[in-house]
């Protein structure tokens, strides 16, 4: 379970916690920059600190400007010399309290790192914000502050003549300011300086955060702060930037969840916001408006609405809380403040008058545009804003959406009719100030979608065993002891994350609770609990089924307007109504026992002998044939949880695709089977994850150290006795899951390019329309017999690391091959990844998307470099973190390609390379353009590489070093690195001390040599260019039509021949005839001690 933050009701906190009145000088901006001029400091109101967790270091000072803005500094104890401005500034901060800002110096660290990729099915993907191992040291190392701003309005707010407005404004406000009004700016110095930048809007909110080398903090702070103080917007801009809008739009239109979505929003009230088109296009931001009033309606709707009084502003980073804060009045005190107050749309709309009539009396069936079957019961609530105390909505959430034994989702799916069930509300749509969807989503199976009645008849007995049952205060109290726990012994977040988080509960909880208030369950209230069953027992209600196969043979003969969604409505069936009337509790489902799996040891084991040494990496514990383990105790994060990590490599997935879908379809087999008996073990903060890899099984454990060894004894068992626990019946529902899984995979063309360019590339890739074709012809027998073989040949690696001991972890892998009794793989050759040398020259391969009406494009073009050394993959990670920014200037903002623009660093089995991905519409730009465009940004770069000034290029470098020696933030982050070592086979553990010392011999003529001999030179260039053409509206007479309607369909790819003025270039219209003449390079693996 899920729990989202709630939306803000104006005047919700009681008195004695309520937040001081945000009060503001009107015009404040130029007051308080006039009295920056003269010297004075402008007034700060100091609010209470927030409770935090008993695993949390940092220190917390909530401030109020005197414009309105209250700010929430948060302050990093790990001592770090930082460079600010020329300064250097020790910063020695302590650990905070929950009363006061005390300072006091402490050598304990939190890291801040993102694992390195695994082998896995996955290619190998790494760019300047990927591949991040802490340095040599642990006591030492970078960290990476980050800020964010929430502005207190969102798409409710957009006018009815102009919707998308507010995310429209989201997208302008990055584009220049007066005190920096080049239009790229604050972008191109967040990207050269290490760091990101980004936005969402919501219904009630807009929020914009960013990351950045900590070195750089102020400069960031101050292009920030001047895009809400005097943002630029200009006409041309405005004119170009929906665009984006747009690409973003049609990038999306292709999401269920989305459609869906804005399908519930169509049945809302005409006059209510929750019926607005919240996505904006270019329909409602160009077509149906003038330019000039666009951009008229634009100012108005920011001047209005982005006020200092209306925000909120979090920073982390590790200077003192003094700092900070100097730095948050000196560049956000000049944020204007208009002093209007922010509209109280509760007190016209509500629950009540939220959606029409039709909502709850009719029943709809909608045709999905991925393959989907799913039954939807939704509630329209009165808002929950209220109860963040007692939670209840989270509660009935909880107990209805349990999936142990004796629950309603055990109950259906032994009846085969679903896979899963979700409930509740998450934050925006479902949950805001004005109400609360509380929805019951079941996603059926083939017999279920032929029984719906029984689903109804289940769902509504349980609504009734609430009513009998009412509140049970033993379950709050489990529930609310799960969530004290593991707050208490909370993992550290990466500082975007964190600040964007606590930034929006800034809106939403008085500064006490800032931290909490998401969290905890603070009280138990029976009164309001029940208040949320009693509503459920009202037979007011909505029913949507979406289903791929038609419901009935119905004929859909509405469309959505916007994302042009196909559906009907029609009266709900009298025996339907009568099975509400007539409900009561199925003696077959109750409520929840007692969680067996609840952890009570959280002792420290690092705590407990103080002389034990522990090395900084780890170490091989035990390796024969058939395993290698390694090991090492935690002693840095100091938390009460370990993880278990183990690849069961096997030769069979590795060279063949059916064997990798069966191994797929295996993996599915057995989760589904233990997850009645586990779930309340992942409730008790005990997860596990089992998946099909490139080789093999990948299974994963974590959480609370006291009782992972006996997951991981449960799972390994079932895993080694598959046969004893083989249902024919679970078979049937696996197989109509997984082929609903692939066909949607398939649909997607980011998807189709990567298992396209994958397959082109690696011998040993097996793509999605390979392993479907298998996967509809399995039978019982063939998942079964293959269960049987997997065993006899295999190779195990595996991690233990974290607050177990040694001891533990050498028991648990025995455990783990008595359970599996596998012999050894035979020829370790056959596991060897490799890959494919790409020719030279330009090399296309260009096929249709399978969605025959998806206009959406995806072009990745690919440079290949040749095998790895320290030298090439240092030279290749500074030219991805170099290019990251001009590219998105140019093709994203400028040339208004398409929404995403991206540059990444390519591994593939130690052959290195880079690509640049645009995701495009075809009928707004067809796909040579874009190829077209791609190939002068690049003449276009090695220009400005050349012009380059040395500072530009030295801070790009450093930036880039800094990144590198980022700490880990947790524990799985650090394990995360070295479990990519391990399953790499190449165990450098120091991997970025070493990749930096590379680095930081690096030239720019060395970048530029590379550039012109990988992309530029036509005789030394090994250019691959896969495309996925989405649709155009211009099909050529003679194409054979894309066949993709459903689940069922064959999937053969549709390649696109070349016209005759591209005869210059390669095209491949046959994977496997162009790869049969390809030379294949060695396994290879990068030598740092070779010169």
């Amino acid at each position: 379970m899920t729990r989202k933050r709630p939306a803000p009701e104006v005047g919700f906190m009681n008195p004695s916690s309520k937040m001081p009145t945000r009060e503001c000088t009107v015009g404040g901006g130029q007051a308080n920059e006039d009295a920056n001029n003269t010297g004075s400091i402008p007034s700060v109101r100091y609010l209470p600190s927030p409770d935090q967790s008993y695993s949390d270091r940092k220190q917390y000072r909530s401030i109020l400007l005197a414009n309105g803005l209250h700010a929430l500094l948060i302050a990093d104890p790990t001592e770090n010399q930082i460079m600010r401005d020329g300064n250097i500034t020790q910063q020695n901060d302590g650990v905070s309290t929950t009363s006061s800002d005390t300072e006091e110096e402490s050598d304990d660290e939190d890291d801040n790192g993102r694992p390195k990729s695994e082998a896995s099915d996955e290619d190998y993907i790494s760019d300047s914000s990927a591949n991040e191992p802490t340095s040599n040291a642990e006591a030492e190392g970078e960290k990476l502050a980050a800020a964010a701003l929430c502005v207190g309005v969102g798409s409710f707010s957009d006018p009815r003549h102009v919707q998308g407005l507010a995310h429209f404004l989201e997208h302008m406000i990055f584009m220049g300011s007066k005190a920096y009004p080049q239009e790229n700016e604050y972008d191109s110095y967040i990207s050269k300086c290490g760091g990101f930048d980004n936005a969402i809007t919501d219904l009630e909110e807009t929020t914009f955060y960013f990351e950045i080398d900590e070195a750089h903090l102020e400069g960031a702070l101050d292009r920030f702060a001047s895009l809400f103080t005097d943002p630029l917007m200009l006409r041309d801009s405005v004119c170009r930037e929906r665009d984006a809008v747009e690409s973003e739009f049609q990038t999306n239109k292709n999401r269920f969840s989305s459609a869906r979505e804005q399908l519930m929003a169509s049945l809302g009230r005409d006059d209510h916001p929750c019926s607005l088109f919240s996505w904006g296009n270019l329909e409602t931001l160009k077509h149906n408006i003038t330019d000039d009033e666009l951009y008229k309606t634009l100012h108005e709707f920011q001047r209005k609405h982005y006020s200092a009084h209306r925000m909120h502003f979090a920073v982390q980073a590790r200077m003192s809380l003094d700092d900070l804060e100097a730095l948050t009045v000196r560049y956000f005190s000049k944020i204007p403040c208009n002093g209007l107050p922010a509209e109280d749309l509760s007190k016209v709309y509500n629950e009540k008058n939220a959606f029409r009539d039709e909502f709850y009396s009719k029943l709809f069936i909608v045709k999905p545009i991925s393959d989907v079957c799913q039954l939807d019961i939704t509630w329209c609530l009165p808002p929950s804003v209220k109860d963040y105390q007692v939670k209840a909505i989270d509660y009935i959430s909880y107990v209805m959406g349990y999936e142990g034994k004796h629950s309603l989702t055990s109950y259906l799916r032994k009846h085969s009719l679903a896979l899963d069930v979700h409930t509740g509300a998450s934050s925006g749509f479902e949950k805001n100030s004005l109400y609360t969807l509380f929805s019951v989503s079941i996603v059926m199976t083939d017999h279920g979608l032929e029984n719906v009645e029984q689903i109804l008849e289940a769902v509504y007995s349980f609504v009734r065993l609430l009513k009998r049952e009412g509140p049970v205060e033993w379950i709050f109290n489990e529930l609310r002891e799960l969530e004290a726990t593991s707050f208490r012994f909370r993992k550290e977040k990466e500082a975007s994350d964190n600040v964007e988080e606590l930034v929006v509960n800034m809106r939403y909880y008085p500064p006490k609770d800032i931290i909490t208030g998401s969290e905890l369950y603070f009280r138990y209230d029976p009164d309001e609990i029940q208040k949320v069953i009693d509503n459920l027992n009202e037979p007011r209600f909505n029913l949507m089924i979406s289903s791929t196969k038609p419901y009935r043979n119905v004929t859909y003969n509405r469309t959505e307007r916007w994302f042009e969604t196909e559906y009907t409505e029609m009266d709900i069936p009298v025996e339907w109504q009568r099975l509400w009337d007539a409900s009561e509790p199925i003696p077959e489902i109750k409520l929840q026992e007692k969680n067996p799996y609840i952890s009570t040891n959280f002792t420290i084991l690092a705590d407990e002998d103080h002389t034990l040494q522990i090395p900084p990496y780890p170490e091989k514990l035990f390796a024969d044939d058939v395993c290698e383990i390694w090991f090492r105790q935690d002693a840095k994060f100091r938390l009460p949880s370990a993880l278990m990590y183990f690849y069961i490599i096997s030769p069979l997935p590795f060279n063949d695709a059916r064997s990798s879908a069966l191994t797929g379809f295996f993996a599915s087999m057995v989760k589904f089977q233990i997850a009645e008996e586990l779930y309340p073990a992942e409730v008790a903060g005990l997860n596990y994850e089992l998946y099909s890899a490139e080789k093999g099984l990948l299974f994963k454990v974590d959480g609370y150290s006291e009782k992972l060894p006996f997951i991981v004894d449960e799972i390994t068992a079932k895993l080694g006795h598959f046969a004893d626990m083989f249902s024919e019946s679970v078979f049937d529902v696996i197989k109509a899951k997984l082929e609903k899984a692939y066909y949607n995979e398939l649909m997607k063309p980011g998807k189709l390019s990567r298992d396209a360019r994958l397959k082109v590339v690696c011998p040993n890739h097996w793509t999605t329309w390979e392993k479907f074709e298998h996967l509809k012809k399995f039978t019982p027998d063939d998942v079964r017999q293959f269960a049987g073989n997997f065993f006899k040949g295999i190779k195990i690696q595996a991690l233990v690391q974290g607050n177990v001991d040694k001891e533990t972890a050498k028991s648990t892998m025995h455990k783990v091959l008595h359970n599996l009794n596998g012999s050894s793989i035979t020829d370790m050759q056959s596991i060897e990844t490799k890959a494919r040398e790409m020719p030279t020259g330009e090399n296309y391969l260009r096929i249709r998307n399978f969605r025959e009406a998806d206009v959406n494009s995806v072009t990745t073009t690919f440079y290949q470099a040749g095998p790895v050394t320290p030298f090439l993959n240092a030279c290749l990670e500074l030219l991805v973190s170099l290019l990251e920014e001009p590219l998105f200037d140019i093709l994203r903002t400028k040339e208004q390609l398409g929404y995403d623009v991206s540059t990444s660093l390519r591994d593939n089995a130690g052959i290195l390379g880079f690509s640049i991905t645009v995701h495009s519409q075809e009928n707004k730009f067809s796909y040579e353009h874009i190829d077209e465009r791609i190939e002068l940004f690049n003449r276009h770069f090695v220009e400005t590489l050349l012009n380059m000034k040395d500072k530009d290029f030295d801070l790009v470098k450093t930036s880039l070093i800094h990144r590198k020696q980022v700490v880990d933030t947790e524990l799985k982050n650090e394990a995360s690195r070295h479990w990519g070592e391990i399953t790499a086979e190449e165990y450098i553990f120091n991997r970025n001390k070493l990749e930096v010392e590379h680095i930081e011999g690096l030239s720019k003529s060395d970048v530029i040599e590379l550039f012109r001999k990988i992309v530029i030179d036509p005789s030394t260039r090994r250019k691959l260019c896969v495309q996925v053409v989405g649709n155009n509206g211009q099909f050529v007479a003679n194409d054979p039509p894309v066949i993709a309607t459903d689940s069922c369909s064959e999937f053969k790819l549709n390649y696109i021949l070349p016209d005759v003025s591209q005869n210059h270039q390669s095209h491949i219209n046959d994977i496997g005839k162009f790869v049969s003449t390809l030379h294949v390079y060695p396994f290879t693996k990068i030598n740092f001690n070779r010169v």
